[in-house]
């Protein structure tokens, strides 16, 4: 019967576009390039940040007085605006392969998608906070004069921020929730991203109490163990990331391409 016919056709073709359309296991389809990319900007990231720590000359004691301040960002000038532009490029870098990871796993509607990104924003901002007091007292030396006062607000705020990192949202709770219901990196990854996130914040109230400015004592090894674990983690799974095979598309089920018998000519 014509009207069957008709039916049959196009249940058939419902059922092909339902079939393209089904998502993969892996999240939304994305060419190995930008895999690449994304891992470049994790590891690029990951380096800058480690970097920024490692140049950055040891700071005088809080307590010091004004005019040693002025000598040590005299001193280290240079040393104190690439430290700055290291680390604020590194945290820009890092953030963004956080959010592609969450990207590529297709989570980015979800309630775990989106603190992920609160978080990555809080941890940004912070980041260039943390940026403008080493500017700040970079600037304050070389200006001179008045500037040379906001020097130790800098200061001040610069040993804070250092605390603050932790008591940020922890941004690797709920990533770590995101890759575990996915496959685009092994489970280890994500059962790792979701203890430093639950170690995180506990650290960070420690370290409100019992840490310095510039992280002594053994909760101040403790975090700085913490961090360097974590730049590992980015590390690892930059790398992963563009080797990993995409899970494939999931089969559809049989709803989905059923197609009604033809009708009896009769």
């Amino acid at each position: 019967m014509p009207n069957s016919t008709g039916r049959s056709q196009t249940a058939v073709t419902t059922g092909q576009q339902r079939t393209a359309d089904a998502p993969t296991a892996s999240g939304p389809a994305v060419s190995a390039g930008w895999r690449w990319l994304a891992g470049a900007a994790g590891l690029a990231g990951a380096a800058a940040l480690g970097l920024s720590f490692g140049v950055l000359p040891s700071p005088p004691a809080l307590n010091a007085p004004l005019a040693a301040l002025i000598r040590y960002g005299a001193a280290h000038q240079h040393l104190l605006m690439a430290a700055a532009w290291l680390e604020g490029t590194g945290t820009t870098l890092y953030v963004i392969f956080v959010l592609a990871l969450v990207h590529l796993a297709g989570a980015r509607a979800g309630l775990a998608g989106r603190v992920t990104t609160l978080a990555s924003a809080v941890v940004l901002a912070v980041s260039l906070v943390y940026d403008v007091t080493l500017i700040a007292i970079a600037q304050s030396a070389a200006l001179g004069g008045r500037q040379t006062t906001t020097a130790l607000a800098a200061y001040g705020l610069f040993a804070a921020t250092e605390h603050v990192f932790l008591l940020t949202p922890p941004l690797f709770l709920p990533l770590g929730l995101i890759l575990l219901r996915t496959a685009i990196l092994p489970r280890p990854f994500a059962l790792l991203a979701m203890t430093f996130g639950i170690i995180a914040p506990f650290l960070g109230l420690a370290g409100l109490f019992t840490v310095t400015a510039n992280n002594n004592g053994p909760v101040g090894a403790a975090i700085n163990a913490l961090v360097a674990a974590e730049a590992l983690w980015i590390i690892a799974a930059s790398l992963t990331l563009p080797l990993r095979k995409a899970a494939g598309i999931a089969p559809p089920s049989p709803s989905m391409t059923a197609t009604p018998e033809a009708a009896d000519p009769a």
